[in-house]
């Protein structure tokens, strides 16, 4: 059967300081015999949320040669093209000003494309190739793509493919590398203060490592687009590259590099989980509406988790930066109210309309299958590890789906047989209580697997030796109301549900003007304020809600907040010390870890 003949696209600028490019898309004759509808996808795979990219166009004109033919737009995606024996060439403008990995982006000192933002595909005919060249753009500026170049034009095979294939132009910085016979570029666009032979080197590492648990790679070449940008981070995966953004200033301190590793090992583990090995729901995809899936736990909760065992395995993060991780992210996940309301199936179902549209009662009624999903999977990779007896982890869950599947797609009952085949353990009380219920998160397995304890501190356990002689410190600590404050000011930003400052009609939105008489204008005020008199007291509240000042009383009652720390356990026998190193390709830390007093 002959290759269709593909859609051919031309992008020129038009003001690069106003952000504006023009897309000229071609269609054959052939594709246009009994007219076609050209639709600008709504979303982007990877983020999960209809993003309406046809608000960025405009000035769509139909031409037929040098002729403009009448074009009948169907609703806010989509045109009619009529029926025609001829070519017909479609010309729109688009805005990109908006600097994620899922918008446009674009001005005098590079260009950012995102396709799914860009392109207009014809409905039904996704199967189609295209042809993507870029034109009167500065004669310095590069591409760097994962299509292939050939005769001048960058080649998309389908639709789908030239949707998960970002462009950057510009005049950034390569790097390459190659191992276990793929071929590896990484363009670095913007200045920053880091130290790129640095990040290449561990890029590296972090690559060798992944591709270690699949025993090698599924493409030939892969890109790694770095861009750098103040006070930005984000990552969204596609199949052979992937598109980061870091804070341009954060590399003053190790942290930040150990930031910007975990970030690449999380999108480039994406290359087999969720864009080879995944829901069939997630591809080939309805680019016109929300594609929803139970599955966004194991696919993002799951890589969450292994971004920490890839860059441990590839030794670029050590494991006192890892464990604190860890214990922040459990802190967070033990004391979200949400989480005794919304499984991990529910709130990866209900991505498109909760996790990504947030509003002031989510964190009291919602998970983030990102965050918890990566404690379920630390759980899951320590209950593998001691039903197993060591000899396999949630690495080896991912090489054995990987080895049954590969890219014929994965449903819940194969992870489940996974899980039963390697661990020995039938799949269903696991599940029941962290995935598909809502339990709440035992560390126990934890200690039996990896001799971790999970050390639970309140906040005046906190204090400095020297505060916790000092009465009126130790009462600060311990008070408590249930208000969070919002960073920018005295604005409520939560109110805890069955705290007292719910109970005393404190609510989202409010302004705290006063507490106890003295006027407070910072978040900080505020909190220093409520806690004067401990637990026990009360305080008396000057609030405005809408215009209107009104006084509360709100009683101070003992925190319930604790933050933890992860403790080697010093009694931790051979084989539990045996399981970290397996699982996370480091010695056991308590050989090189002191345990200091409390601060």
């Amino acid at each position: 059967m002959a290759q269709p003949s593909p859609i051919r696209a031309t992008l020129r600028p038009v003001d690069l300081t106003q952000h504006l490019f023009e897309v000229e898309l071609t269609f054959p004759a052939e594709a246009l015999a009994l007219g076609a509808v050209a639709a600008i996808p709504a979303w982007t795979p990877g983020s999960y949320l209809v993003r309406d990219y046809a608000r960025f166009v405009d000035r769509v004109r139909l031409l037929e040669g040098r002729k403009e033919r009448p074009l009948d737009k169907l609703d806010k995606q989509r045109w009619q093209l009529p029926a025609s024996t001829r070519d017909l060439t479609l010309r729109y403008r688009v805005y990109g000003n908006d600097l994620t990995v899922r918008t446009n982006h674009v001005d005098a000192t590079h260009a950012q494309i995102i396709p799914a933002a860009t392109f207009l595909y014809l409905e039904g005919q996704l199967e189609r190739p295209v042809e993507v060249r870029f034109e009167g753009f500065p004669a310095d500026w590069k591409v760097a793509s994962s299509l292939p170049l050939k005769q001048g034009a960058y080649r998309a095979r389908d639709v789908d493919t030239l949707v998960d294939s970002p462009f950057e132009l510009g005049t950034f910085r390569t790097r390459r590398f190659k191992s276990g016979g793929a071929a590896f570029e990484l363009a670095f666009t913007g200045a920053h203060h880091g130290d790129e032979s640095r990040i290449a080197e561990a890029t590296q590492k972090i690559v060798e490592a992944a591709g270690a648990i699949f025993g090698g790679f599924p493409f030939k070449r892969y890109v790694f687009l770095f861009t750098f940008a103040p006070k930005l981070r984000g990552g969204l995966e596609h199949r052979d590259c992937t598109s980061l953004i870091a804070d341009s200033h954060a590399f003053d301190k190790p942290e930040g590099y150990h930031a910007l590793y975990q970030l690449v090992a999380h999108e480039f583990f994406h290359a087999w989980n969720v864009k080879r090995l995944h829901d069939s729901v997630l591809g080939p995809f309805d680019y016109s509406r929300e594609n929803p899936t139970k599955l966004l736990w194991f696919h993002e909760g799951l890589t969450s988790y292994m971004e920490h065992v890839i860059v441990l395995r590839a030794g670029v993060v050590p494991w006192s930066h890892a464990s604190k991780e860890l214990a922040r992210c459990w802190s967070e996940q033990v004391q979200r109210p949400g989480r005794l309301e919304q499984s991990l199936e529910e709130s990866s179902w209900d991505t498109w309309i909760r996790l990504y549209k947030p509003h002031e009662f989510s964190p009291n009624s919602s998970v983030s299958y990102y965050d918890k999903g990566e404690m379920v999977a630390w759980l899951m990779d320590a209950v593998i590890r001691e039903g197993s007896r060591g000899k396999a982890g949630l690495a080896d869950l991912f090489a054995l789906l990987w080895t049954r599947h590969g890219e014929s797609g994965l449903a819940d009952a194969d992870v489940r047989r996974a899980f039963r085949d390697l661990s020995g353990k039938e799949p269903a009380p696991f599940w029941d209580a962290y995935i598909s219920g809502r339990a709440e998160l035992d560390a126990a397995p934890l200690h039996r697997a990896f001799g971790l304890t999970v050390e639970v501190l309140a906040p005046w356990e906190g204090l400095s030796q020297e505060e916790q002689k000092d009465p009126a410190a130790l009462r600060r600590a311990r008070a408590w109301t249930g208000l969070v404050l919002a960073a920018n000011g005295p604005t409520v930003q939560n109110v805890i549900p069955g705290g007292p400052a719910a109970a005393a009609g404190l609510s989202f939105g409010m302004e705290i003007l006063a507490v106890d008489g003295w006027r407070t204008t910072t978040a900080a005020e505020v909190q220093r304020g409520l806690a004067q008199s401990g637990p026990g007291g009360k305080v008396l509240v000057l609030a405005a809600d809408r215009g209107r000042v009104f006084e509360v009383v709100v009683p101070i009652v003992e925190s319930p907040g604790r933050s933890h720390r992860l403790v080697p356990d010093p009694r931790a026998g051979a084989a539990q010390r045996a399981a970290f190193t397996a699982s996370y390709g480091q010695p056991w830390p308590a050989a090189r870890m002191k345990q200091g007093p409390r601060r």
